[in-house]
């Protein structure tokens, strides 16, 4: 029995039991909406009648799924670089500030917009576009809006991965007569990239689920993948919305299985090699 088993003792099996109706709750609902994009009538039923993958085949066939699928694939890549760029730079910059107050309303003021609603974005963000003619019928603010959501993840993943690297590194990059910049770029990045990429994945699937900002900002005609998923249930509740619903998922789970697989593969590669060894060589090279 492992550690965790014998600390929680006759709690264990109550606790697990929570653990497995809890993943039910999550992992079922999902199968339903699956299995109901199987169906070969043209109603949503469960079980399906019958098993056909036609409705997987209207929605890459239709012209106007993919056009809503390529536009929120780009505005999201947009938004993730921006959002990656602002959240790690942020991350790494405060790492610079000496002042541990500065530092804590820097933080703050990172992480506080998680708590705040899409639908404050979207407002605020309107009222820009309003005022601002030069904005309107352009994904300026869209990309801008879902870039601000995405930002304060990126920067508590690198933020956490900056807090796991050795706090000797940089000093001792610097006793040898490395400036900031070639320690930010030899030492710093390299160490940070697996938090950087993970933050990146984790903006992209948060960007490109996200519906309230394209309500409100994008313009006449213009149509994201989840806003149209949203249009197509008030218009007609039918297999092709689960089939695409199915499609988004899936999109979802293998980006984010990308990250263990990554994991998996640097671990096995780098064995037992010590990372401040090359680390500091480059340095001094």
């Amino acid at each position: 029995m492992t550690t965790v088993g014998r600390t929680l003792g006759w709690y264990r099996a109550p606790i697990l039991l929570v653990a497995v109706l809890a993943s039910l709750l999550l992992i079922v609902p999902f199968l339903i909406l699956v299995s109901t994009s199987w169906t070969a009538g043209s109603f949503i039923l469960f079980p399906p009648e019958g098993f056909s993958l036609q409705w997987y085949g209207e929605v890459l066939g239709d012209k106007q799924w993919m056009s809503s699928f390529g536009l929120s694939l780009w505005t999201s890549a947009l938004s993730t670089i921006i959002a990656t760029t602002l959240g790690a730079a942020g991350a790494i910059g405060l790492t610079r500030v000496r002042s541990r107050t500065a530092q804590r309303w820097i933080r703050t003021a990172f992480i506080v917009p998680i708590a705040l609603p899409p639908i404050a974005y979207a407002l605020g963000l309107y009222g820009v576009n309003m005022n601002l003619g030069f904005l309107r019928g352009t994904l300026v603010s869209l990309i801008v809006g879902h870039a601000l959501v995405a930002m304060p993840y990126v920067f508590v993943l690198v933020s956490g991965g900056i807090a796991r690297l050795d706090p000797a590194l940089r000093p001792a990059a610097s006793t040898l007569g490395a400036r900031w910049p070639l320690v930010l770029w030899k030492i710093e990045l390299p160490a940070l990239l697996p938090y950087v990429l993970s933050g990146a994945l984790f903006a992209f699937v948060i960007v490109f689920d996200e519906v309230v900002l394209a309500v409100f900002l994008l313009p006449i005609g213009m149509q994201t993948l989840p806003l149209r998923m949203l249009n197509a249930s008030q218009e007609a509740f039918s297999p092709e919305l689960t089939a695409a619903s199915t499609l988004v998922s899936l999109l979802a789970i293998l980006l984010l299985a990308i990250l263990p697989l990554s994991n998996a593969i640097r671990r096995r590669r780098g064995g037992t090699r010590r990372p401040s060894a090359p680390v500091l060589e480059g340095v001094v090279e």
